[in-house]
């Protein structure tokens, strides 16, 4: 307890006031009873001057010669051992009669025979008014002498105020000794009240302390009375509070990481110095966050320094920035709000990075897929009204021509007849609303089937079609015999257009335990690297000079269709030398 520094404090402020008290009461003692007994010697001096002035007055009644009065030896006595004063006595002239033999050893005769002669002018007169006595520790008392209602002399009684203080002295001494045996035990006292009022608030401070900590189990000690016990109920239920509100905020801070770690965008928070807060998962998935040496936190999350820069400039303006940021491999939507504190001021931004690859790819497919549509069924349409318009107008004269006008007519509806039929197909197979169900299907069957209906077919191309040998093994299959024909079709019709005269479309199937894979193979024109990812999207065509050799639906519908059996697809294809396309069908 003596290290603490309330506890040293309080104990050094209650000793100083005790000193201080002592030494006010000693002064205040002092400064009045010196006073106090320069009234009470005045008063036991004052009886005996006007005593001493009848018994003069008596004398000079008695005509009794004054100068024989002075020399008498009782008076000279009376006025140094009986009366205990020093005396002086004056005429009414003023003149000296008496001083007492010791006054001119002490060297206060003359002041005290000019304060005797104030006494015949002025009359009854104490210390305080005689001018000499100021300079002097001399207490005194001047009473006239009267004769026959006349001022006939004076006397004056004094005596040195150490002579009179030699009492007060020995109260003072008795005052200074009790101070002093009184000091230690008040200090002893002291000690003990003050450790009763500091222990509590020990208590109290390591309580706080570990309050600080998280600790909020702690609680202070509430048996003492008064404000000591007040205030420690005061700091449990502060605790209490404290600890139910952090638990609060500990919640919903745990929910919303949660939530936002959860978040398919990502997100950084910065301070006011744009130093990282805090990010989720989502941003390094969407940067690809990997080790580096960068020795720039914020380098090492996001690399790229514009992004940054638009941080500090929304922490400085306090202006939300919007805009789209092209990566190679996808594009992203930034939004970067500022944080306002309590009162107002910016604290930080937050920044959102939301993925809009896919939303960006639909929305451009939209637009490809209005666009195309409208081409494909222009181009039909077109050709039908230049046939009509002549015929209408009767400019067709020769029957041949209209029978090949009639001709073309019925081909181009028919090409729009499909295409109409391939849309509603593919929106039914993207839509989910067809049904597709699954049998054992006899794979070698199909493949007589297409031998017979695609062997005329190359030869009026000039194509060489043939199928693998091993086609008569291939096993069962678990799927829907109609939809694997279809997509078989789709790519052998691909493969013929697109392979020319002289080349080669071969068909052959591999299988495992659990899967037989078709492929179809071309000697054709071959795809650019560049181009093999969108193939199999809507409308997409290789070829843009050849593009009236189909809608461009058809990969897209045998893609849909294998994906809802849970097959898949796939290209290999070498620019100039062809493409093997392949598709998996599980085994029964």
């Amino acid at each position: 307890m003596r290290h603490s520094v309330l506890f040293v404090r309080l104990f050094s402020v209650v000793v100083l006031m005790i000193i201080m008290t002592a030494l006010l009461t000693t002064g205040i003692y002092n400064f009045f009873a010196r006073t106090a007994f320069t009234n009470i010697k005045e008063n036991e001096l004052r009886p005996k001057a006007y005593a001493l002035s009848r018994v003069i007055e008596g004398y000079q009644n008695d005509e009794l010669d004054l100068s024989g009065m002075l020399k008498s030896f009782t008076v000279e006595q009376a006025s140094e051992n009986l009366l205990g004063a020093y005396l002086v006595i004056v005429d009414a002239n003023g003149g000296t009669f008496f001083t007492s033999g010791q006054l001119d050893h002490l060297g206060y005769k003359d002041s005290m025979v000019e304060s005797a002669r104030m006494v015949l002018e002025q009359g009854e007169m104490f210390t305080s008014q005689f001018p000499a006595f100021k300079h002097t520790s001399m207490v005194g008392v001047g009473v006239p002498v009267m004769m026959n209602d006349q001022v006939a002399g004076a006397v004056l009684m004094a005596l040195p105020l150490q002579e009179a203080l030699v009492s007060m002295l020995s109260l003072n001494w008795a005052l200074v000794l009790s101070l002093m045996l009184s000091l230690p035990v008040m200090a002893i006292i002291e000690y003990y009240v003050v450790g009763r009022v500091v222990n509590p608030l020990r208590q109290m401070t390591g309580v706080a302390s570990k309050m600080a900590s998280g600790d909020f189990s702690q609680r202070a000690d509430t048996s003492q009375r008064g404000e000591v016990g007040e205030l420690g109920s005061a700091l449990n239920y502060l605790s209490q509070e404290l600890s139910l509100t952090i638990s609060t905020l500990t919640l919903e801070r745990n929910r919303l990481k949660q939530t936002i770690n959860g978040l398919s965008e990502g997100i950084v928070a910065v301070d006011r110095l744009s130093r990282i807060t805090h990010i989720n998962p989502a941003i390094e998935k969407l940067f690809q966050t990997a080790p580096s040496d960068e020795q720039d936190e914020r380098l090492r999350v996001i690399s790229d320094e514009n992004i940054w820069n638009d941080f500090h400039q929304v922490v400085t303006t306090g202006e939300p920035i919007q805009r789209p940021l092209e990566l190679p491999d996808r594009i992203l939507m930034i939004n970067i709000s500022p944080l306002h504190d309590e009162i107002g001021e910016i604290a930080g931004a937050v920044g959102q990075f939301t993925d809009i690859t896919e939303s960006e790819r639909l929305e451009r497919t939209r637009r490809d897929y209005v666009a195309n549509v409208s081409h494909e069924m222009r181009t039909p349409l077109t050709a039908m009204r230049a046939l009509v318009e002549p015929l209408s107008e009767g400019m067709v004269s020769d029957e041949e021509t209209r029978k090949r006008y009639y001709a073309i007519m019925m081909r181009e509806t028919m090409r729009l007849s499909r295409l109409i039929d391939d849309l509603m197909e593919l929106s039914r197979l993207q839509s989910g609303s067809l049904l597709l169900s699954a049998q054992l299907v006899n794979l070698q069957e199909v493949f007589d089937e297409i031998e017979v209906k695609y062997e005329p077919v190359a030869e009026d191309r000039g194509v060489t079609f043939h199928q693998d040998a091993s086609l008569g093994e291939v096993p069962e299959v678990l799927s829907n015999p109609d939809r694997v024909e279809q997509v078989l079709v789709i790519l052998l019709d691909n493969a013929m257009k697109y392979t020319p005269e002289g080349g080669s479309v071969h068909l052959s199937a591999t299988w495992d335990q659990d899967k037989v894979i078709i492929s179809v193979a071309d000697t054709g024109i071959g795809i650019d690297p560049a181009d093999q990812p969108y193939v199999f999207d809507r409308f997409y065509k290789v070829d843009k000079a050849h593009s009236g050799l189909g809608s461009g639906l058809g990969l897209s519908i045998a893609s849909e269709l294998l994906r809802m059996m849970g097959e898949e697809i796939k290209l290999t294809s070498v620019p100039g030398e062809g493409s093997i396309f392949s598709f998996t069908l599980k085994r029964s």
